[in-house]
């Protein structure tokens, strides 16, 4: 199965702040390292980024990394004709992203995670790094 996520840079206006059942990223603003990634499955992106949702880990990137601008990307899933998006596969999508990126500040799905074999994600529109697939052997 092939999931596409199509990113795009969240402006202070755009309406991507208010995607649920979509996944999002954090940059550093030279767009070097991805800091976090997460899934909006019931939240929209904005309120997952709001502060006292993740509190810890602001603290943490400004008092450890002393990071304090950054970029946002929602990421829209495109799956193949036929298939649903369900929770459960947000999930896997999100896990498989943070298992091979290892986002600084995601420390769940690291080093274990569920696993689907035969799904592949594949990152494209404002994408900043190199790695743009993703295939889960299981």
């Amino acid at each position: 199965m092939l999931a596409t996520l199509r990113w795009r840079i969240v402006s202070d206006d755009s309406d991507l702040w208010d995607y649920v059942r979509a996944l999002y990223a954090y940059f550093t603003v030279d767009d070097k390292e991805i800091l976090y990634i997460g899934k909006a499955a019931r939240k929209t992106v904005r309120e997952r980024w709001n502060r006292s949702a993740k509190k810890d880990f602001w603290d943490a990137l400004e008092g450890e990394r002393n990071i304090h601008e950054h970029i946002v990307r929602v990421g829209e899933l495109w799956l193949d004709e036929g298939r649903k998006l369900s929770g459960e596969l947000l999930l896997d999508v999100e896990s498989l992203l943070i298992k091979r990126l290892r986002p600084w500040g995601n420390i769940r799905s690291r080093s274990s995670r569920i696993s689907r074999p035969g799904l592949r994600v594949r990152c494209d529109g404002d994408w900043p790094l190199k790695r743009r697939e993703f295939h889960d052997v299981g």
